[in-house]
């Protein structure tokens, strides 16, 4: 009996499906390609964090190992325990990083376990006059990494970023900085009551030599930084002895203090007025409480203030709350002219 021959058929049926296959494939790329594009200052801090929790298992047995009670090891072993210790230290590096990633409630710029220190009252000043455009500075703060520059210039606005010294934690924050025309330091001052000090945080007791010795120091990372906002600080600007040390070096050193108002008892006002400077005050935190809806009153609030008297500034943080706040209140924010903190 003869034997049929197999259809033709089925291996172009194959190749066709194979075909349509590739092609919904490459349309699917572009598809997704095209939307991580667009989304990708948002999506970017999310991948990180998705990588380093699959980091933490290793991360976690690895800490497991006593280095003080290893077995013997035997020559040809050497290299290899070597290399656990040097994983062991990069993996708890990045744990350590990624746990300063985590967003900060933006409440440690003020006094919050105090009771008996409210937030600051509004400022008392004259209403703008008749003809004049409406200025409104919006001052981002705590920026210390490339994942904020990103999530900052995402919105399309033109904010202020304010960069954190360098540090450990954060060692590229100057770096960064340096990309921009425009920026301010975010100069952390000792607070009434904050745990996560940052390194060389001036106290009130810093000497004289101290605090020029700082500045100078900033001036060389932040060339380009004419002004600086405290960073916590309600300690410090609360204290007309240390809140004149600052201010008088600052004035010599020509930078600019802007208050960022953590506490209703600041000196701000009256150090700066001692020396003949401007007094530059935050009317309005974005981000004080969580929630878009909250972020968008207070970006109301903000443009109100600035219609009102002319001129305003707020202060918020690269958090994921703010950025879609910002960006949902274009709209509002037309009705002013966002200006950089040297236009008011």
């Amino acid at each position: 009996m003869s034997k049929r021959p197999r259809s033709s058929k089925s291996p172009f049926l194959k190749w066709f499906l194979f075909g349509l296959t590739a092609l919904l494939l490459i349309f699917t790329a572009v598809l997704v390609g095209y939307f991580i594009g667009f989304h990708q200052a948002e999506n970017e801090l999310a991948a990180e964090r998705m990588q380093t929790e699959k980091l933490v298992a290793q991360i976690q047995q690895i800490a497991t190992i006593d280095e003080n009670n290893l077995p013997v090891i035997k020559p040809q072993n050497v290299t290899q325990a070597n290399e656990i210790r040097r994983l062991k230290k990069e993996l708890e590096d990045l744990l350590r990083r990624e746990k300063i990633h985590e967003e900060v409630n933006p409440q440690h710029e003020y006094a919050p376990n105090d009771k008996k220190i409210p937030p600051p009252p509004p400022e008392k000043r004259p209403l703008r006059p008749a003809g004049t455009e409406a200025k409104l500075v919006i001052i981002m703060d705590d920026v210390s990494y490339a994942h904020d520059v990103k999530a900052i210039q995402s919105t399309g606005l033109p904010l202020v970023m304010s960069f954190l010294p360098p540090s450990s934690r954060h060692p590229d924050s100057a770096i960064l900085a340096k990309q921009h025309r425009m920026y301010m330091v975010h100069l952390p001052l000792e607070a009434v009551a904050f745990q996560d000090e940052e390194p060389n945080t001036l106290r009130i007791g810093s000497t004289e030599e101290e605090i020029e010795q700082r500045l100078n120091a900033l001036k060389q990372l932040f060339p380009n930084a004419h002004y600086m906002n405290n960073h916590t600080g309600s300690k410090f600007t609360s204290d007309p002895v240390a809140m004149d040390r600052l201010i008088r070096i600052m004035q010599k050193e020509g930078l600019q203090f802007v208050d960022s108002r953590t506490i209703a008892t600041s000196k701000g006002r009256e150090t700066t007025g001692k020396y003949g400077m401007r007094y530059l005050v935050r009317d309005v935190f974005l981000d004080d409480k969580d929630g878009v809806a909250n972020v968008k009153k207070q970006i109301k609030e903000a443009v109100a203030k600035a219609k009102r008297y002319g001129t305003a500034i707020a202060i918020g943080h690269p958090r994921v709350d703010t950025i879609q706040a910002l960006k949902e209140s274009k709209e509002i924010l037309k009705e002013v002219q966002l200006v950089g903190i040297d236009q008011i």
